[in-house]
């Protein structure tokens, strides 16, 4: 049913998109230089200190939870209640922050630049290591807007790809955290960001919302649907909500560069996810289902598992252990 009501609303967006793509067009005013004379520049205020420290109460009640759940291996149901949680708030509340792929160039800039970047962000960015530390990819399961849209329009078995093929893909995001490292410390390039195409849903849920308060509070409103992007970036997101619905998280598994720190602070933490083979019937519904493969026979990848709950709840013998 959740999956259902998500896809509705991503279709209502879609649908609409389309729509004002003619709306949106406007006049160009005849003389362009009086317009550059008169252009009042729009500044934008930082974010005040109350709404970053709500960010970070959210963020470790989200995880906390998450971490819970997981240790006591509560359903799957009670995870993606997390994620539409954590949507909800930082994927259209929020605009897309916390965005894991932002927060790696956002920290690597503060190394070479202090100044530009504030604590808040760095503690954004090192609280979900922290918790993977101690017990697992929290992050990805609970508060990550982008895993969030990757796992409630997914099939709940998606396609798994062949051993070799999956062994060269989990190398692409150790690649996309290198550039992004370089491009960060070279020009404060966001380098991954470019190829987030979920912050179209973001953005554009973020304006909306943005109209609603401002209509509440009575206050001028656009007239015209509200939509960020063009045909071209829509249907692109399009093509890969498409793939994703079959390829279980392909952004996660094959793009985000914070994935990698997770992996290594997972893997480096206190806590293991393990099968017990005495418990195991090798019936391999864990491994089937896992949207990651992280499991492969009775091994689990600390690496790449994510602590999505999916394992405890196809497994029959109750042989998943922490």
């Amino acid at each position: 049913m959740i999956r259902f009501l998500v896809a509705l609303f991503f279709l209502f967006l879609l649908s609409f998109s389309a729509v004002a793509s003619d709306a949106c067009d406007r006049e160009v005013p005849d003389d362009l230089y009086e317009l550059k004379e008169n252009h009042i520049p729009v500044e934008y205020p930082p974010d005040p200190f109350a709404l970053e420290v709500t960010d970070l109460a959210v963020l470790i009640l989200l995880m906390g939870l998450a971490a819970g759940f997981s240790l006591k291996h509560k359903r799957i149901a009670w995870l993606t209640l997390l994620m539409v949680v954590g949507l909800s708030y930082f994927g259209f509340f929020r605009g897309g922050c916390i965005c894991p792929v932002g927060a790696t160039t956002n920290f690597f800039i503060g190394l070479a630049a202090p100044e530009l970047i504030g604590k808040v962000v760095a503690v954004l960015f090192l609280l979900p290591l922290i918790f993977a530390f101690f017990f697992g990819r929290v992050f990805c399961s609970s508060a990550c807007p982008l895993g969030a849209v990757q796992h409630l329009l997914a099939r709940k078995k998606g396609i798994r790809l062949p051993a070799r093929l999956n062994a060269v893909v989990r190398l692409l995001p150790v690649g996309m955290l290198l550039a992004t490292i370089w491009g960060a410390l070279r020009g404060g390039y966001f380098l991954a960001c470019k190829l987030d195409v979920y912050k179209l849903l973001f953005f554009t849920g973020y304006a909306w919302i943005d109209q609603i308060l401002l209509w509440i509070k009575g206050a001028l409103v656009e007239t015209q649907i509200l939509w960020v992007g063009d045909v071209m970036a829509w249907f692109t997101l399009l093509a890969v909500l498409v793939v994703g619905f079959f390829v279980s998280r392909p952004f996660c598994r094959f793009v985000c560069p914070y994935s990698v720190l997770l992996g290594l602070a997972s893997v480096l933490g206190l806590r293991r996810r393990r099968i017990d083979v005495e418990a195991c019937v090798n019936c391999r519904l864990c491994e089937k289902h896992c949207p990651v493969q992280a499991i492969d026979g009775t091994r689990i990848s600390d690496f790449h598992c994510i602590q999505c709950g999916r394992c405890d709840d196809s497994c029959r013998k109750d042989a998943l252990s922490r």
